[in-house]
């Protein structure tokens, strides 16, 4: 999978909307100083030296920037039969980003948001909860892929309906 931006998706189709969806990203582990926050769009410019775009959102309560990094995004999808589960290609930022992101002892936590461009503030979706399944690197990106954890992998024990527990189901 090749990451190409939204960017240059859409000047490949040579159309230009002005209210473009954003992902939102943030991911955490506890190898992690802060979270990692960082966003698909280049909405303003957030910092002149050094140079950096983002996009300033109240997502996570307080107003956030996140940063711009070239992504590429496969969204979770609206069935119901299958785990929500999504999958991401990011630029490598730092060495040790990549060595925590690809870790297997403990996985990293991915909440993913999407909003509009012209309004970062309002969530059209969001995806909370996301467990890092497995991490995939070659060269300068690394290929990320992650899911709700199943409900059926939960131990617990399940309930007999008898009559002691369930006395209104037996007459």
């Amino acid at each position: 999978m090749r990451a190409i931006s939204p960017t240059a998706r859409r000047l490949l189709d040579s159309t230009a909307i002005p209210n473009d969806e954003v992902v939102l990203l943030r991911i955490r582990h506890p190898d992690l100083d802060e979270d990692i926050l960082v966003s698909s769009d280049a909405t303003e410019m957030v910092s002149v030296s050094p140079l950096q775009f983002g996009t300033r959102s109240t997502w996570l309560g307080e107003e956030k920037v996140f940063l711009t990094i070239s992504m590429g995004i496969d969204l979770p999808d609206d069935t119901t039969d299958a785990p929500m589960a999504a999958s991401l290609v990011l630029d490598i930022l730092d060495s040790r980003i990549a060595e925590v992101l690809t870790s297997t002892h403990e996985p990293a936590t991915v909440d993913m948001a999407v909003v509009l461009r012209s309004s970062p503030d309002f969530i059209e979706r969001q995806f909370l909860g996301l467990l890092m399944e497995g991490a995939e690197g070659d060269g300068g990106s690394v290929s990320l892929s992650f899911e709700r954890r199943k409900i059926h992998e939960d131990p617990c024990p399940r309930d007999r309906t008898t009559k002691e527990r369930f006395p209104g189901l037996h007459f």
